[in-house]
């Protein structure tokens, strides 16, 4: 398996190179530094930001070199920590910031899921059904938001 992940960097730039794109070409189209796009072709993601972030210059990577975004995206998140899904850390930083100390928020990780393959996908859950639990923890997440930061909205109207 480790040899998937070591393969992920120098690939994209084998494909890279193949197509005829250059690293400039993708920095000025994407507006991310030479420095972090020749840490990806080797694998060196020491100075790369984590979550959403991440995974997003790793979509924008692939679709300068014309590859699937999405499956880059999965198997970048599959090998690289950085590219972890799960949203305790923001909700507990996020949750420090406002000063709620009792917060009971906890990522669901399946226990099928091993510990070097975090897809979504992986867990044997539909796409449809991680869709439908996203979108309600998404509702849910927003309400508590409205009704903290706008308490006056919240309240019934007599």
């Amino acid at each position: 398996m480790s040899s998937e992940r070591d393969a992920f960097g120098p690939n994209l730039r084998r494909i890279r190179v193949q197509r005829g794109v250059t690293i400039d070409q993708i920095v000025k189209a994407t507006n991310v530094s030479r420095a972090l796009w020749e840490g990806l072709e080797r694998n060196d993601l020491s100075r790369w930001p984590t979550g959403i972030y991440a995974r997003g210059n790793v979509r924008s990577y692939a679709t300068a070199i014309s590859v699937d975004p999405e499956s880059t995206v999965d198997d970048f998140c599959r090998w690289f920590p950085q590219g972890d899904r799960r949203a305790e850390l923001v909700i507990r930083g996020q949750a420090d910031i406002i000063g709620h100390e009792d917060l009971q928020w906890r990522d669901h990780v399946p226990p099928s899921v091993a510990d070097g393959d975090r897809r979504g996908a992986a867990a044997g859950v539909a796409p449809v059904e991680r869709h439908a639990r996203a979108a309600h923890k998404a509702r849910s997440l927003f309400a508590a938001f409205a009704a903290l930061a706008f308490p006056a909205f919240t309240r019934t109207r007599r």
